[in-house]
């Protein structure tokens, strides 16, 4: 679950749902949105129980691999749209072709990189930034605060995954 995709397309008025472990269900809940247990719910179960078999409109992945495949099984035929911030690798487009629906790949450094799009991206950031100030975006923060001094221990709690959310370290005393 993207937090924060779910968090923007709900302050835009569309009806979530976000694949999410059966322990992050009620964080996925507490932002508005549908929790799917991806463990124990097979993608053709979860597609029935909330599309009545139609799939969703918009499947949004920031996992890539089998999920971005699942992702395409998921999705609406026809008018139904994948979209992917890890899209690489080597993927089988047909079951997407098969529903008819269209697949679309960000890649969101490429403007950083290259110097094309930084104003679209200011655009971005800017209407990010009003959602924020309507009380619309928070970010979801680990409780525990980290100073310079424990910042080993931070990058130990989000590589072991125990981190609920977003790491802060303070820089300052």
């Amino acid at each position: 679950m993207s937090n924060v995709a779910v968090q923007i397309a709900r302050a835009r008025g569309a009806e979530v749902f976000a694949t999410a472990s059966a322990a992050d269900a009620g964080t996925v809940r507490g932002l508005g949105a549908t929790a799917i247990d991806y463990a124990g719910t097979e993608v053709e179960e979860y597609v029935a129980a909330h599309t009545g078999g139609e799939g969703f409109d918009i499947v949004f992945d920031t996992v890539g691999g089998t999920v971005l495949d699942n992702s395409f099984a998921a999705v609406r035929t026809y008018t139904g749209h994948v979209l992917s911030a890890l899209g690489w690798g080597s993927h089988s487009l047909a079951p997407l072709s098969f529903r008819g629906a269209t697949y679309s790949g960000v890649f969101t450094l490429l403007p950083m990189l290259t110097g094309k799009g930084r104003e679209h991206h200011g655009e971005i950031l800017r209407e990010a930034a009003a959602l924020a100030d309507a009380g619309l975006l928070k970010p979801l923060l680990d409780p525990r605060r980290y100073t310079l001094d424990t910042v080993a221990q931070a990058h130990t709690a989000v590589e072991d995954g125990s981190a609920d959310a977003k790491i802060v370290v303070d820089i300052e005393a």
